[in-house]
């Protein structure tokens, strides 16, 4: 990647080091993400200029600790602050290293719009679970024209979140809620960009 970019839709971008974090699971675990991989043809001589990450001030945040609270964006592993900005990063560093590898000759612009990032609140998270709601669209562009190469379409990774004495298990190891939603779009991202041919097996 010659260069990356962060836009917040309707507020300041926030700087992400391009040494991003390696999610602290298997990528290779991921859970299967239905629907077809139309760009896999022409991804392998893609070269990603931009990863445009907007999370649009519209979508509504609660800090409820209720079960499931009533919001689109639901998140709790960093302190009390911006959650769009923390939605924006963690889905930029993920992009981010999933997409190193592509250094094809068409210079592209991938871009994602949020349109649900629902994690689990401490009540859930520390008894019954629940799901992570990953949710937005994504389009591909050619980044001298803006011609789209694919998209705009919705995506929806919603898997299966751990709870109760599972969750308490899994950050004893050190994985987080943070690392599974994270190891989920990389292993999206790869499989949408042909970077993985075979079928990963499911996250218990």
């Amino acid at each position: 990647m010659k260069r990356i970019a962060l836009a917040l839709l309707g507020l300041a971008a926030l700087g992400v080091s391009a040494c991003s974090t390696v999610p602290n699971v298997d990528v290779t675990q991921n859970i299967t993400i239905p629907g077809s991989l139309p760009t896999q043809a022409f991804a392998a001589d893609w070269n990603v200029q931009e990863i445009d990450i907007r999370v649009p001030v519209e979508l509504e945040v609660s800090e409820a600790n209720t079960l499931k609270p009533g919001a689109d964006i639901v998140w709790r592993e960093d302190p009390i602050g911006n959650r769009h900005e923390q939605v924006q990063a963690i889905m930029f560093e993920a992009m981010e290293f999933a997409l190193r590898p592509l250094d094809g000759t068409t210079p592209v612009i991938v871009e994602i719009e949020m349109t649900r990032f629902h994690a689990l609140s401490e009540r859930a998270r520390y008894t019954i679970g629940g799901e992570h709601e990953v949710e937005f669209l994504f389009t591909v562009r050619h980044a001298e024209t803006g011609q789209p190469l694919t998209g705009p379409r919705p995506i929806d990774l919603t898997f299966r979140a751990l709870g109760g004495s599972r969750a308490i298990a899994s950050e004893r190891q050190g994985i987080f809620q943070r690392d599974r939603i994270q190891s989920q779009v990389i292993g999206w991202a790869r499989r949408e960009f042909g970077l993985v041919v075979d079928t990963p097996s499911g996250v218990s």
